[in-house]
């Protein structure tokens, strides 16, 4: 008994390969929506304690916060004083971002270039965070009964503390600035706007 002959090459089907590009934009804009989602969902959660207490002794702590009587650091009070309006921004920020997901994931061109957008003022702000560092270091100290007060500087043994959190956080917003400068740049890439529908 003989075996059969073989198939002709032309006959046999072969998955074509994976569009890396077409991968690369659909993984982004899910994770994108997922993102947005879940800032929005975490922006309503803080929210909702935050415009409506319940507690008595939360809102005498709200209005002493908003008459500057409470005795905390200026930036913790400020904080504290409008998490209302911080998480509304949170709120917007993200339903931006979920807006900006959906459209990667329709392959609109609005949507690439307001995400490349997005991801330049995010660094920018990344990096403006690290400006505040020290100041939120002094304050915390300033916070310990004993350490520092907020009219003296910092004791010498704490100095380091500040030096390597502003450095640390630098080397963060300096990781964050190349992930989104590549991101950024693949979207740039011709594989990638191809796939992109023209705005005209």
């Amino acid at each position: 008994m003989t075996a059969p002959p073989p198939l002709p090459a032309s006959s046999v089907r072969t998955a074509p390969p994976r569009d890396a590009a077409q991968g690369f934009v659909t993984g982004l804009a899910w994770l994108t929506i997922a993102l947005g989602g879940l800032g929005v969902a975490t922006g309503l959660l803080q929210l909702l304690p935050a415009s409506a207490p319940s507690d008595p002794n939360l809102q005498l702590m709200l209005d002493a916060l908003r008459g500057g009587t409470l005795p905390l650091p200026p930036m913790l009070r400020w904080t504290l004083a409008h998490a209302v309006e911080i998480s509304l921004v949170s709120i917007v920020l993200s339903a931006l971002l979920l807006w900006l997901g959906w459209g990667l994931l329709k392959r609109l061109e609005w949507a690439r270039l307001g995400f490349i957008a997005y991801l330049l003022v995010g660094t920018v702000l990344t990096f403006g965070i690290v400006w505040l560092v020290p100041a939120v270091i002094e304050q915390m100290v300033a916070m310990q009964p004993g350490l520092s007060s907020p009219d003296q500087p910092l004791p010498p043994e704490l100095t380091g503390l500040k030096t390597m959190a502003t450095a640390f956080s630098a080397g963060i917003a300096v990781v964050f600035a190349a992930l989104h400068g590549a991101i950024a740049w693949k979207l740039c890439t011709a594989a990638v706007r191809r796939q992109f529908k023209p705005l005209v």
